[in-house]
């Protein structure tokens, strides 16, 4: 989370100032500009960092502030000692420090949800090339992510569409206990879920596909998956999109009773 606040930070400081005007002035590359912006970019060291306050103009105040997200950003998160990171690293960080947790999800059970058999399965068939390490490291860091989320408890707020609920991942038996436990986080009061169901027909997130919004403090972010790769958001304008279309979506999705119907109604 640091490191986001700090990249976001530093983008907001430098405004419309041109980027190569602003590297030649506290003497570095146009391209540490831009890695120092990105939240899965590099750090800045701590006068780096001071030359480009003092070029903004920033208060005492405001540079103290700065170099505390510098240190925080610094810190490792638990994720990196599975080698996790880039854009999933980043990711994480963000949800482990999320107050409230916005997703859609059109083709298979979102991760925080997901038991240890599906997981596996999931990931033998879209990871074809995937050795056994890998696949039970994933894993591990999936269920890590689950303890989290469990052990935090952010307001989580979820719409499945019915499609991924009939897609069979691992068999009948792992689908069945896949859904009945989707069903028992149900009762987590700060658990929401909704089946979106084929008679909604074309809805909002068909153009967008699977995202998930994260509120994380006063900052939200924006999580679009993308085929091998992630687009990560925090513009006002876009996020309240994303925002508008889970409101959509949430009128059209079943509700309690309904869902739990429509979950077990697989299993039979």
């Amino acid at each position: 989370m640091g490191r986001w606040q700090l990249a976001h930070e530093l983008a907001r400081l430098r405004g419309d100032k041109p980027r190569d005007h602003v590297a030649k002035s506290v003497d570095v590359a146009p391209s540490s500009i831009t890695r120092w912006e990105d939240p899965s970019g590099a750090i800045p060291r701590r006068r780096d960092l001071q030359a480009l306050l003092d070029f903004y103009g920033a208060t005492e105040e405001e540079a103290q502030r700065f170099m505390a997200l510098r240190e925080q950003a610094r810190e490792s998160g638990w994720w990196q000692r599975y080698g996790i990171k880039g854009g999933y690293g980043t990711y994480i960080g963000l949800e482990s420090d999320a107050c409230k947790i916005q997703r859609y999800d059109a083709v298979h059970i979102p991760g925080l949800f997901q038991t240890e058999a599906y997981q596996r399965a999931l990931m033998v068939g879209s990871m074809p090339g995937a050795d056994k390490k890998e696949i039970e490291s994933r894993i591990q860091v999936r269920m890590e992510r689950q303890r989290v989320w469990a052990e935090n408890r952010p307001q989580t707020w979820v719409i499945i569409d019915e499609a991924a609920i009939h897609r069979a991942v691992g068999g009948p038996e792992v689908m069945r206990a896949q859904l009945e436990h989707v069903v028992s986080l149900m009762d987590e009061p700060h658990v929401t879920i909704q089946l979106l169901p084929y008679e909604v027909g074309a809805h909002a997130a068909m153009e967008t596909g699977p995202f998930t919004v994260l509120d994380v403090g006063a900052l939200s972010v924006v999580h679009v998956e993308q085929h091998k790769s992630v687009l990560f958001r925090d513009d006002p304008r876009e996020v309240e999109e994303h925002v508008q279309v889970l409101d959509k979506l949430r009128k059209e999705a079943h509700g309690d009773a309904k869902t739990v119907e429509g979950l077990r109604s697989v299993q039979r």
